[in-house]
């Protein structure tokens, strides 16, 4: 199955063409095997940090892959696949697949838009950086970061809403059970006999 997701994608992603590179194909996919997480994906920036980042190569596919999961729910994947130009060049294409799981589950298809648009960027950035032996470029990033926390307030005010009115109910209710727990010792206070200083019970 994953085999032919990632079959499927390459194919109607082949127009968007990918980048070539002077390294041999199983040198290529053995490089980008050793990339893991990439900088940025370990912790993800804005609404997406609850999503988990994980990395897996495919030999069979010759192709390395990004999952992206929320609570066990398959949000979406990016693939690098490396296709042989000739016995000494790779064509190496990046592209994003959605997962499997509802859209309309927690704020899926946000998080769809903000991984296919700017997580993307990282791994791209991670493939060139490894097939061309160079540093990861930090700015891109920061500036990935910037993006998807500018795209998230909407998100992150939407959560901190729905926190402040839990936390408002659970005050209430707070309150009232130490109303109710007040008037109840008023009522055992006031319905106790009282005691004078001789000892005798007064009514």
């Amino acid at each position: 199955m994953r085999k032919m997701i990632i079959g499927m994608a390459a194919l109607l992603l082949s127009a968007c063409g990918g980048e070539t590179y002077p390294v041999a194909p199983v040198q290529a996919f053995e490089s980008l095997s050793s990339i893991g997480t990439t900088p940025g994906m370990d912790n993800l920036p804005g609404a997406l940090a609850p999503v988990h980042a994980s990395f897996e190569s495919i030999p069979g596919d010759n192709a390395v892959q990004w999952l992206f999961t929320h609570e066990g729910e398959d949000i979406g994947r990016i693939i690098a696949k490396v296709d042989p130009k000739g016995d000494n060049a790779s064509l190496v294409t990046v592209y994003y697949v959605d997962g499997t799981a509802p859209g309309d589950h927690w704020r899926n298809e946000a998080a769809r838009r903000l991984i296919k648009g700017q997580i993307q960027r990282l791994a791209a950035e991670a493939v060139n950086a490894k097939l061309t032996n160079r540093p990861f470029d930090d700015e891109i990033r920061k500036d990935v970061d910037i993006q998807v926390t500018m795209a998230s307030m909407g998100a992150i005010m939407n959560d901190a809403s729905k926190s402040m009115e839990e936390a408002a109910a659970s005050f209430h209710q707070a309150d009232e059970e130490a109303r109710i727990s007040r008037q109840s010792s008023e009522a055992m206070r006031v319905g106790k006999p009282s005691t004078d200083l001789s000892g005798k019970s007064s009514r």
